[in-house]
């Protein structure tokens, strides 16, 4: 038996056991629903949750808002390629786990047999990996766990060259 089929009935059970005691439910890919998609922002919602990736500065920058609560946080550290902003966007979405930062300022995600994960232990007892989103370039190099197919018009659409210049004389 496949690793999938078990960590959809693990999922599905375990949203299940969250909805009724009143946990707070994992995101899942399917709940969410693309908005708005510009040549500077895309926008996603589930819920209460907005999850939008847009230009700013020389990069992009991925954030996450909670309405109910009227707080919004960032996913990126500041920044970044639009391939890394779109990965932790996807990486949120699609498995409701946020990047960390290590002592030099750059995000990672920590990674286990079930897939990315949050690791606050190195010695958790289990083994884990770690890919840092800046070495997360294109939608062909996101790793297997994230689902770059949502995420592909939003890639193009942001992607395309929107900066303009005046003809110098």
């Amino acid at each position: 038996m496949s690793k999938t089929p078990f960590r959809r009935a693990r999922n599905a059970i375990r949203t299940t056991f969250d909805r009724l005691t009143g946990r707070p439910v994992a995101p899942t890919p399917n709940d969410w629903t693309k908005t708005r998609l510009t040549r500077s922002r895309v926008r996603w919602r589930r819920a209460d949750e907005c999850v939008e990736c847009f230009g700013f500065g020389d990069g992009f920058v991925a954030t996450v808002t909670y309405a109910s609560r009227d707080v919004t946080w960032q996913l990126t550290t500041g920044p970044v390629t639009l391939a890394s902003a779109l990965f932790t966007a996807g990486l949120y979405m699609q498995h409701g786990v946020t990047p960390q930062v290590d002592r030099d300022g750059r995000m990672f995600v920590a990674v286990d047999d079930d897939g990315p994960t949050q690791a606050f232990d190195e010695d958790s007892g289990r083994p884990i990996g770690f890919l840092y989103a800046d070495a997360v370039r294109t939608l062909e190099e996101f790793p297997a766990y994230v689902d770059a197919s949502p995420l592909e018009s939003a890639y193009d659409r942001l992607g395309g060259d929107t900066r303009h210049e005046l003809p110098s004389e």
